[in-house]
């Protein structure tokens, strides 16, 4: 028999005879009771009450037997006739290595849904869980979710549950607590909304009010990502956290072991702030370091590794409490990670701002993180990008001109780039961090003057003029470097162009744009006839004689491909806005739905990178392909 982790036992929430331990004191909540008996039921022809379920693994059947009280062999009359308190499918004892016979449970008088517990074996399909009912509790632990079905968890169908004992909570978890390599990333969660808002809109929660969010030894590391689901309770400990950027760059020449390097935290609790658990270091001098608000400052580096690792390990009698995080809306967070922070024992380059890559995976200059828990191993890292599909560009690139952008032009940034308080770039005087965006949401600066760092490398003097975001107003120094920033209006004509917009575009009868208007919307293709200079900006003039900006991040050149519809593949949520917040419908698989235009999210925090969305009539949609089928 597999042993149960300490650990685990926060997971394993069952519905018969759950171990909550609240302020040191331990009870046990009884199972509920199931619904009333149904008036009707799905049951299919292909079986008659006598046959026998089929299971490829025993421990799957033994649990589902316990669970409808067969007396023998699984039958589909043992389902279809069950009577009495609902059934609860306990199986986290063992591996289970085929989910095959589960979807039997379909057939169970209707109103009448199962607590779950289960431990998959990596790679086991959760195709099955297709339309299955699920009342209070729904536990899957499994490492590689990131790779998973998630499509088929969507279709689950959520039962309320009145029993005033029920303890009620979604449970998606790996299996190997910090080493989780294909675990779930902040892009997996939005993908998972039709499921979460099931549980999170449910009348009947816990007794606190909230629902229980279990998301442990996954990858995360921005838990806002939960934020739109109202009051509840995020336990996730365990993540496996890599920030592959910012480098820090350390002169093995002048290294001293005695100076305190500065690590700010690159986790983000429920509401997007900066948050920090970790109490220890791995292989460091002391094994210790100095928390500075959420930065951890760590003297005594280990001179052999390109990684600083922050830990706290959860439930680990060694390590201390870890209270939670409460919120003002009664929500609360308890998580903690094994954190990496890239390490570069070189002097640092002039242009280090811009040598990195994205959060989370891709080819970083670091090596992959080696597992503190068995420093002999180098583990590999197969964290990939989950984002939604993308729109794509056509074939107008931005083009480098060689020239630096004028003094009071704008720029914008097309890589991720830093602001810097000096010209002389150092990772401790950096003020801002803009990540890679798409072409919509790039950050703009106006360029004030010049400067030139301690080698002779131009720099850009500039102001922040994102007026919405949190960066607003910032002034300091950003790299001139046309691989990196570029100005925003586009410098040569195009024989056609698109309009990206998501508002669409005016068209002046001068150059000045002012005057009566003809709208464009998103996706018109308009024929160019020539570039006017308007001061520090310039105008596209159309073959009608009418002008129209040429912003890079409002009209791009050439033409651009805009899908015109779309075919939901699974359920589909419909939001009001963009971040996927505030659902206000849902559509069925297969409905047919119109895209009205597109968009991409957190259009003003250059912190997260936007994601695409379709807009539909009421409101945005994703445009991930694993739950829809664009039709051009």
């Amino acid at each position: 028999m597999r042993t149960v982790e300490p650990w685990q036992r926060w997971l394993l929430a069952g519905a018969v005879g759950t171990v909550l331990t609240v302020g040191g004191l331990t009870t046990t909540v009884p199972a509920q009771a199931a619904d009333e008996a149904p008036t009707s039921q799905t049951v299919s022809a292909d079986h008659a009450d006598e046959d026998p379920v089929t299971f490829e693994d025993p421990a799957l059947a033994t649990a589902v037997g316990k669970a409808v009280g067969a007396t023998g062999a699984v039958t589909y009359g043992d389902i279809r006739h069950y009577q009495g308190k609902q059934p609860d499918v306990d199986a986290v004892q063992g591996n289970i290595t085929s989910l095959t016979g589960l979807e039997s449970l379909q057939e169970l008088p209707a109103g009448i849904g199962i607590a779950i517990q289960i431990h998959l074996t990596k790679g086991v399909s959760l195709a099955v869980f297709q339309n299955l009912a699920v009342s209070g509790s729904l536990t899957i632990v499994q490492d590689g979710m990131h790779d998973g079905d998630l499509a088929a968890l969507n279709t689950i169908r959520v039962l309320e549950d009145p029993s005033a004992y029920g303890y009620r909570q979604i449970c998606l978890a790996g299996e190997n607590q910090y080493r989780n390599y294909g675990g779930l990333t902040n892009d997996d969660i939005p993908q998972l909304a039709p499921l979460l808002t099931q549980f999170a809109n449910l009348e009947h929660k816990n007794v606190n009010g909230a629902m229980r969010f279990t998301f442990a030894n996954q990858q995360l590391t921005d838990f806002s990502v939960f934020q739109s689901y109202g009051k509840i309770d995020l336990l996730a400990f365990g993540q496996y956290q890599v920030f592959w950027t910012p480098v820090t760059y350390i002169d093995p020449e002048t290294y001293d072991p005695t100076t305190a390097y500065r690590f700010p935290t690159q986790v983000k609790g429920l509401e997007g702030e900066p948050i920090q658990t970790s109490t220890h270091v791995f292989y460091n001098d002391t094994g210790t370091y100095v928390k500075d608000g959420t930065d951890a400052l760590v003297q005594g580096l280990n001179k052999t590794l390109n990684w600083v690792i922050l830990d706290h390990q959860y439930n680990n009698s060694n390590y201390p409490d870890l209270d939670p995080i409460v919120y003002a809306d009664g929500s609360t967070l308890v998580a903690d990670g094994m954190q990496y922070y890239a390490l570069k024992w070189e002097a640092e380059p002039e242009e280090s701002s811009s040598s990195s890559t994205t959060t989370g995976g891709g080819s970083g200059s670091a090596t992959t993180p080696i597992d503190p828990g068995t420093p002999s191993t180098t583990e590999s890292s197969t964290a990939t990008s989950n984002a939604d599909s993308t729109v794509t560009a056509g074939s107008a690139a931005d083009q480098i001109t060689g020239t630096p952008a004028t003094t009071g032009s704008v720029v914008y940034a097309v890589k991720p780039i830093y602001l810097y308080r000096n010209a002389t770039f150092k990772n401790r005087e950096r003020l801002a961090k803009y990540v890679q965006q798409p072409r919509i949401n790039r950050p703009m600066f106006v360029v004030k003057g010049y400067a030139r760092s301690a080698n002779g490398t131009l720099r850009y003097r500039v102001t922040d003029v994102n007026h919405r975001s949190q960066t607003a107003g910032k002034t300091g120094y950003i790299t001139a470097n046309q691989r990196y920033t570029l100005p925003v209006y586009y410098q040569a004509k195009h024989a056609k162009i698109t309009v990206i917009n998501p508002g669409g575009v005016n068209a002046y009868r001068k150059a000045d744009l002012k005057g009566a208007a003809v709208h464009y919307r998103q996706g018109t293709v308009l024929k160019v006839v020539g570039l006017q200079q308007h001061r520090l900006t310039t105008r596209f003039k159309l073959s009608n004689g009418r002008y129209v900006t040429a912003n890079r991040k409002l009209v791009l050149a050439g033409t651009q491909a805009t899908p015109r519809a779309l075919r939901t593949k699974t359920t589909l949520n419909r939001y009001r806005t963009a971040n996927l917040t505030s659902r206000n419908g849902r559509f069925a698989a297969g409905k047919h739905l119109s895209i009205l235009g597109w968009t991409y999210s957190h259009p003003n925090d250059f912190g997260t990178r936007g994601t695409l969305r379709y807009r539909v009539a009421g409101g945005y949609v994703t445009a991930n392909r694993k739950f829809i089928q664009v039709i051009q």
